[in-house]
């Protein structure tokens, strides 16, 4: 009795301890799990953190890449030749057409996105970037909504600029875009004034010769729009978006152009993809959003936008009777994100702005609006000179915003010239 009880005994430490190797074993595993997401986590916000200079050794390293690629005004903005018209265009003299294509599917591209993200498990890393955020630091504003991808850019036909549009969808944006950024942030960790070498940037590396291959990625372009509010004595002004870093996924804690926002159809209707394939429609959509605080048209619902109904009914007015100019400078490259963007400049009468936009809100869905001085809901800017734009927060400035006001002092006198003048 005395062997078995012992012989029982033994089998049971040795049960005991089988399951005290197995329990710890997988709290290593959750240990490990763990810290790979907390990593990620803080490498974001060290993302957000060094936007700027992480911009300039992006733009630095994109030039020597391809050096026909230049700064816009000494911003970290970058394009060339071929991604701009001679002058700038009426917006309206930009041609958009639609293609059935399907978006481009690069397995090298997806592969070396998902080197920077953490594990979801101890064996299996996230598929995609757009998983993890979603998962570990979801800003307020994350769906994957229908989005319209640039398959064509051509600024320099004889017809006018033509670009060509397919089908995608947000979260492409979010896997290639945000992985790019990411993998060089880690990168930079602990020299951050050096720059990495190609090696450990094996995303961007991959397009460092081209880096819109629109063929090759899914390039999903925003529109970004300076707003200039010209004086009867022909000063302007312009507004920025300060993005808040809880409610966007991509520039937070940054100063951009107001208004901006992605090429998407506005609902899922059918033929969604036909009237809201439109860079103006796209641009008045984000004015009714930015300034006045309307919920974003998040293309969610089957109801189409009433484009004869206020405040879109009164922005074409103002386009009709030349109160308001919108023009087209090209598209450029945002040299962190490689994100793309449509560059225009709209310029209002003054009375036609207070009009418009009386009332303009102080905060929306994406963050605070930068208006300047502030008299009985009429918001009046900043001041559109050389010395206002310098003042500015050069390491908060977006991108898109630093390149776009730099183009708005290189072509101030065009800009804020008379209305008649434009007419003639």
């Amino acid at each position: 009795m005395r062997v078995d009880a012992e012989l029982w005994l033994g089998l049971l430490g040795s049960l005991i301890g089988a399951g005290g190797v197995y329990f710890a074993w997988r709290a290593l595993d959750r240990t490990v799990v763990e810290e790979s997401r907390d990593a990620f986590v803080k490498q974001r916000a060290d993302l957000s953190h060094r936007y700027g200079q992480l911009c300039e050794t992006a733009a630095d390293m994109q030039l020597l890449s391809r050096p026909s690629l230049q700064r816009i005004g000494g911003s970290s903005l970058l394009w060339e030749p071929a991604m701009r018209p001679p002058a700038p265009v009426p917006l309206s003299a930009v041609r958009v057409e639609w293609s059935d294509t399907p978006p481009p599917v690069d397995h090298p591209l997806l592969q070396a996105a998902r080197r920077c993200l953490p594990k979801e498990t101890k064996a299996r890393r996230y598929e995609r970037y757009s998983g993890a955020l979603g998962a570990l630091a979801r800003p307020a504003l994350y769906e994957n909504r229908p989005s319209f991808r640039l398959m064509e850019a051509d600024w320099s036909s004889p017809q006018g600029p033509r670009l060509v549009f397919g089908t995608g969808h947000y979260f492409d944006l979010i896997d290639q875009n945000e992985a790019v950024a990411h993998e060089l942030a880690v990168a930079t960790t602990r020299a951050p004034a050096s720059r990495p070498h190609w090696k450990a940037l094996p995303l961007r590396g991959l397009l460092a010769r081209d880096p819109l291959s629109l063929t090759r990625r899914v390039v999903l372009p925003s529109v970004g729009t300076l707003t200039l509010r010209r004086t009867p004595d022909g000063q302007g002004t312009f507004f920025l978006l300060l993005r808040g870093a809880d409610r966007v996924a991509t520039g937070g804690e940054t100063y951009g152009p107001l208004p901006a926002g992605m090429v998407q159809p506005a609902s899922l209707s059918p033929l969604a993809h036909r009237q809201d394939l439109d860079l103006w429609r796209t641009v008045m959509r984000e004015y009714n959003e930015e300034l006045l605080g309307a919920p974003e048209a998040r293309g969610d619902s089957g109801t189409e936008v009433d484009y004869d109904q206020p405040p879109y009914s009164s922005l074409n007015a103002a386009m009709t009777d030349g109160t308001l100019r919108l023009w087209c400078m090209g598209m450029a490259l945002e040299p962190l994100h490689l994100a793309v963007c449509i560059l225009t400049v709209a310029v209002f009468e003054a009375e036609t702005f207070d009009r418009i936009f009386a009332g303009a809100v102080k905060h929306n869905e994406e963050g605070t609006v930068i208006s300047g001085s502030r008299t009985n809901g009429i918001i009046k800017g900043l001041p559109l000179t050389a010395a206002s734009v310098a003042d500015l927060p050069a390491d908060r400035m977006s991108s898109p915003a630093a390149g776009l006001l730099q183009l708005a002092l290189q072509h101030r006198d065009f800009l804020l010239a008379d209305p008649e003048h434009h007419g003639a």
